[in-house]
């Protein structure tokens, strides 16, 4: 048997190694100056056993933490994964899937035709790729203002999901006991006021810039906080609308597939949802 007396163990040469190099869809735009070590060729690794527990943590999962350790651990370039700007978002996600479990994901399908359900195998990579592809709209003219905006970041789009998985909680848990209907109503404008305000807040936190119609330019985020607010409407419409726009552009496309059993051609989507995204297979 051998002894080892130089302290190192031999299992060190066994350590992980980078899978595969990426860049990302933002070339490191909108990024703090510390965030990030790199902008391009950025190491992603696979995940480790401890990761794929972490993620079958359904807490862990609704506050983010999972999703935030495991990015840390699989791409230590990124230092604050909770200020990754939502266009890199999935695209670090399918990054650390491909490199943790190879090249495609098994999602299923149930033939409109027949009900038959098949498994089909998508590739990651053209997820990545389609995601790459998206542009962000930046520049969003409303009336003779311009309005500038950058994607928001996974902390802020967390914080909304936690207050709607709190309304929604209270709404089936909380509600059905309260017996006066006037009580009742109350209490659910009153949750749905809190999910309108995180909502409201996020986005306007996303506006970079207001350009008057004389030239004049506000980036204080107080100020053009205040301003939409209480102005027409058709600034926020405008800012929440193209949201919207940037993160269709960021959906994944359904892929054409054939039924094994009567050959009828269908549509079928591969979920980023992370509770079952990072699932061997």
């Amino acid at each position: 048997m051998d002894t080892n007396t130089t302290g190192a163990s031999p299992l060190a040469k066994y350590a992980r190694q980078p899978k595969l190099y990426i860049s990302l869809p933002s070339g490191g735009n909108w990024y703090s100056q510390n965030n990030l070590t790199k902008t391009s060729d950025i190491e992603v690794y696979s995940m480790t056993a401890s990761d794929e527990i972490a993620l079958k943590t359904p807490d862990g999962l609704i506050t983010g933490d999972s999703v935030i350790s495991v990015i840390k651990n699989c791409i230590p370039a990124i230092k604050d994964p909770w200020m990754i700007p939502m266009i890199d978002f999935d695209y670090i996600l399918a990054s650390i899937r491909l490199a943790s479990y190879g090249e495609n994901i098994t999602t299923s399908g149930a033939c409109e035709k027949c009900q038959n359900v098949d498994q089909f195998e998508i590739s990651v990579q053209s997820i990545l790729d389609h995601i790459a592809s998206a542009e962000f709209q930046t520049t969003i003219p409303v009336n003779d203002f311009t309005v500038r905006i950058r994607p928001l970041y996974y902390k802020e789009t967390t914080e909304i999901n936690k207050v709607s998985t709190t309304v929604q909680r209270a709404i089936t848990q909380q509600i059905p006991n309260i017996k006066d209907e006037d009580e009742k109503q109350k209490h659910i404008e009153s949750l749905y006021a809190m999910i309108n305000d995180s909502t409201l807040n996020a986005t306007i936190s996303g506006i970079t810039e207001i350009i008057t119609p004389d030239g004049d330019t506000e980036t204080n985020q107080i100020s053009i906080k205040e301003f939409i607010k209480n102005t027409d409407p058709i600034f926020y419409n405008k800012v929440q609308d193209a949201y919207k726009n940037n993160a269709k552009q960021m959906e994944i496309p359904l892929s054409m597939v054939a039924c094994s059993e009567c050959e009828h051609e269908y549509k079928v989507s591969a979920s980023l949802d992370q509770s079952n995204f990072f699932v061997r297979g």
